[in-house]
């Protein structure tokens, strides 16, 4: 275990740095699905020889969390890993012995049982059941999470009944042997983890997000041939790259400051205590607003049981595909970046796009109307809420996030302020600050201080901007985590491990009671079906006195459906692709996860800003790969680019030229 001393303002106590062991070639700290600006960060160069690191301290003063970055003092408690005790149970499972206060990181998916002792994750403690097992994943392009053993279990250890269990599973282990084990160690099995989601990822998208990569182990003399054989035997049976200290992975690591978990305990009282938890996480573009939501999730639903998660971030939304405002109830952990996690949505409106700066007023009204109907909802006055923002922070930016906090009338605000000064607000959002600024796109100042309850505002630095990998060489840019949340979404519909979207039957809807709507662009009625021919939509409910008010145009009975000229504050109920059209006999075929008696209650689709990902629709014939069992079968893709199904989504590049859109005029 490390040696914690006392450290004077100033100094910097590495101990791994002393024994002279290789650093990982990584960085990083907490997972930003964000867009940043990496020549910005003020980078802190890092080993995480040691484990997790505390890299925020709690003032004394005014309840602000912040760091000095002068002197961070800088406290392991979870020592990494540089060995790894297992033993491989079959094909796909084994038996991990990971010590006390110890961790592990990994790089892909895993299926987790805790059989002795408390692990924990993204701040959920897993606990000691044999009969409970949970999906974990720790994908590339975000920070790379590990496993920590916590100790011992309040519960009394079964070594027969775990002995019994791992003897089905193919494996004999002697009571004795399991009980000297589970006094110093976490027993967890592992098991490769494959799910159409995962199956369909990792086919379609041209980059590997989800599986194993190659990562070498330390250099020590417990890592001899023959180790290093086994180790990368459970490497390739878990198809999950499993790093150690020492090892030599580029990549971003999660790392949780002390602060995250005394908020959170923080917030458990207020609610033992039956006083409202009503959080507000604000902070701008890349700085963990999404890594500390879910760790907050993590850590209030074992004690209150469930968590409401509002959220008004249209553009990386954490449990359903972007575009929407929306508000769910998490019963579950999360245990992996949103679109390992998507869930169906109490509420949710569609905003039209991922960016709210064409359609603010759309944007803030969309908010109101959630949190009404959340209001509305007796069953979630007593149920901790969180809710997570945008991370626009200038001009409207300032104006609606003014709005958020007036109408959503948080309890607690956790400000995370970044050391970028253009990135953040002009200034914190304290109480006097929201209820006398003038500022405001639907709401004013004199209306807030007559209806803001006070509230706790706590502000931290960010922690995600510690990192030396550059957005290029390990994260996504925003536009590609939409599309990684869109695939997922659609891969609910899968059918095995080579399923693909246009196997799928489509819906067959008749547009004699069916409105439609483009709202990002001004299209001519004559040709909106055109425009609506293979792409996305929202599927929306209009009710009448909605339908009442809006503007249309209505051609000749049975020529087109009712085309609305503006997006009117409508439910959205999920997602689907129009696969095609018959103009004859007034048909739309549509392809959607949502079952059947859900589809009942849209009567209203919409296409917006949030575009098709192209590895959904650029799918190559699986005739092309003479392995597979189904070569003889054709796939009829809308288009088919490239010589392999290894990069299906490749889309030749050709430089505009203006000649190309003047053929059809001239």
């Amino acid at each position: 275990m490390l040696n914690i001393s006392t450290l004077a303002k100033g100094e910097f106590c590495f101990e791994s740095k002393m024994q002279g062991l290789q650093p990982f070639k990584a960085d990083g700290f907490l997972d930003s699905n964000e867009e940043s600006d990496c020549n910005e960060v003020n980078i802190l160069q890092t080993s995480l020889m040691e484990g997790n690191f505390n890299l925020i301290q709690k003032e004394e003063q005014k309840n602000l969390f912040s760091v000095d970055e002068e002197a961070n003092s800088l406290q392991a408690i979870y020592q990494t890993l540089d060995t790894f005790d297992f033993i491989l149970i079959n094909s796909k499972e084994a038996l991990a012995f990971i010590p006390f206060q110890t961790c592990f990181y990994f790089k892909g998916r895993l299926s987790l049982t805790c059989l002795s002792g408390v692990a924990e994750m993204l701040g959920f403690r897993i606990e000691q059941n044999a009969s409970k097992t949970y999906h974990v994943f720790s994908p590339r392009g975000y920070s790379l999470q590990c496993i920590r053993a916590v100790g011992q279990s309040k519960t009394t250890f079964n070594a027969s009944r775990v002995s019994a269990l791992l003897k089905s599973a193919g494996l004999a282990c002697e009571e004795h042997f399991l009980k000297e084990k589970s006094t110093e160690n976490v027993l967890l099995i592992l098991r490769s983890l494959n799910c159409g989601m995962v199956d369909y990822m990792s086919r379609k998208f041209p980059i590997n997000i989800l599986k194993k990569e190659e990562c070498v182990p330390p250099e020590s003399s417990y890592w001899g041939n023959e180790n290093r054989k086994l180790f990368s035997q459970l490497c390739n049976q878990l198809d999950t790259s499993i790093i150690l200290r020492g090892s030599i992975f580029n990549a971003r690591f999660y790392l949780q400051p002390d602060v995250w978990a005394e908020y959170a305990q923080e917030l458990i009282e207020n609610f033992h205590k039956i006083e409202p938890v009503r959080v507000m996480v604000v902070g701008g573009k890349g700085v963990g607003k999404s890594t500390l939501l879910r760790f907050l999730v993590n850590q209030l639903i074992q004690e209150c049981g469930r968590v409401l998660v509002v959220d008004f971030d249209p553009g990386q939304p954490e449990l359903f595909p972007a575009g929407c405002v929306s508000a769910s109830l998490v019963l579950e952990p999360l245990l992996g970046p949103n679109f390992t996690h998507l869930q169906q949505p109490l509420y949710s409106y569609f905003v039209g796009n991922a960016d709210i700066i064409g359609c603010p007023e759309r944007y803030v009204r969309s908010c109101r109307q959630l949190l009404n109907d959340c209001k509305i909802e007796f069953s979630l006055s007593n149920v901790p809420t969180i809710i997570n923002t945008m991370g626009f922070t200038s001009g409207i930016g300032l104006d609606v996030t003014l709005d958020l906090i007036r109408l959503a009338q948080p309890r607690q605000l956790l400000q995370i302020s970044s050391r970028s000064p253009r990135r953040n607000f002009v200034a914190m959002f304290e109480y006097d600050y929201v209820t006398q600024h003038p500022r405001g796109w639907l709401t004013d100042n004199a209306e807030s201080a007559e209806k803001l309850p006070y509230y706790e505002m706590q502000a931290i630095y960010s922690s995600a901007e510690l990192s030396e990998k550059s957005l290029e060489e390990w994260g996504f840019r925003p536009s590609e985590l939409r599309q990684i949340g869109l695939m997922s979404y659609f891969s609910q519909m899968s059918s095995g491990s080579q399923w693909s979207l246009m196997e799928t039957v489509p819906y067959c809807i008749s547009w004699q009671d069916l409105a439609v709507c483009i709202c990002h662009e001004s299209v001519p009625p004559t040709l909106t079906m055109a425009a609506l021919n293979a792409s996305l939509v929202a599927l929306c409910i209009l009710d009448n006195e909605t339908a009442a008010s809006v503007p249309y145009y209505q051609a000749t009975v049975g020529q087109y459906p009712k085309i609305l000229r503006e997006l009117p504050l409508m439910p959205c109920v999920g997602y689907g692709i129009i696969r095609g059209i018959d103009m004859a006999k007034g048909y739309i075929y549509l392809v959607s996860p949502e079952p059947a008696e859900r589809l009942t209650q849209v009567n209203c689709l919409v296409m917006g800003g949030i575009q098709i990902p192209d590895s959904l629709l650029l799918d190559a014939p699986s005739s092309l790969n003479p392995d597979q069992e189904s070569a003889t079968k054709m796939r009829a893709p809308y288009g088919t680019y490239g010589p392999s199904t290894s990069q299906p989504a490749c889309r030749p590049y050709r430089k505009y030229n203006p000649v190309f859109t003047l053929r059809n005029i001239v």
